[in-house]
């Protein structure tokens, strides 16, 4: 008879520590974006988020797991875009294209300084494991769009779809990292990184 009552308090409370969680994030990102990740004030994002240090340090015990915490809310958003726009024909060209376009509108939305320690630390050689890129939603459908290519004789056969994928983003976000003004130039080296990154997989009577 108490089971109903107790169980709807516990999800109350998971609600409100989430609804927290939610707050601090959102505070934290402002101060990440104003002073960059390394500098950011905590008091100044407790006071914003309305919460003791204390309840911070309960939520990100790091300021890196506030990054990553960003990495995986706007990720999950990303990978949900990739897949819708896949179920429109399409080519890997397209694909690639594609993932560079909404690679772009994170950054735009993050603000070029915390792309870049978003980015620092999630393609830091720590990170980067089989289990981390399994856990990354664009990797995944890239690497499932370059096997379905594979299979359909458009690539090579040695073509190793996982490690494709995960050099093509690794490329991605290193050259946005060290080309970082918006311009005909920076758009230039992004198409060409798409073509050479065809070329190296696909067979020479496809087309790029």
């Amino acid at each position: 008879m108490h089971n109903g009552p107790v169980r709807d308090g516990s999800i109350g409370r998971e609600a409100q520590r989430r609804r927290t969680r939610a707050r601090v994030l959102d505070a934290a990102i402002v101060e990440f974006q104003r002073s960059g990740a390394a500098s950011a004030d905590i008091n100044a994002i407790v006071e914003s988020a309305g919460v003791s240090r204390s309840t911070f340090y309960f939520h990100f015990p790091t300021k890196d797991h506030v990054l990553l915490e960003l990495i995986r809310r706007d990720e999950s958003r990303l990978g949900e875009e990739l897949n819708t726009f896949l179920d429109a024909p399409h080519d890997l060209r397209a694909v690639l294209q594609k993932i560079i376009e909404l690679v772009l509108a994170l950054e735009n939305q993050w603000g070029a300084g915390l792309f870049r320690d978003v980015i620092a630390l999630y393609f830091s050689p720590t990170r980067l494991g089989e289990e981390q890129w399994s856990q990354h939603p664009t990797y995944v459908l890239l690497a499932g769009e370059i096997e379905r290519a594979r299979h359909r004789g458009e690539l090579y056969d040695d073509v190793d779809s996982l490690q494709s994928a995960a050099f093509f983003l690794v490329g991605l976000h290193a050259l946005l990292m060290t080309n970082r003004e918006l311009s005909a130039e920076r758009e230039d080296v992004l198409e060409k990184f798409v073509t050479s990154t065809l070329r190296s997989v696909q067979r020479r009577s496809s087309p790029d």
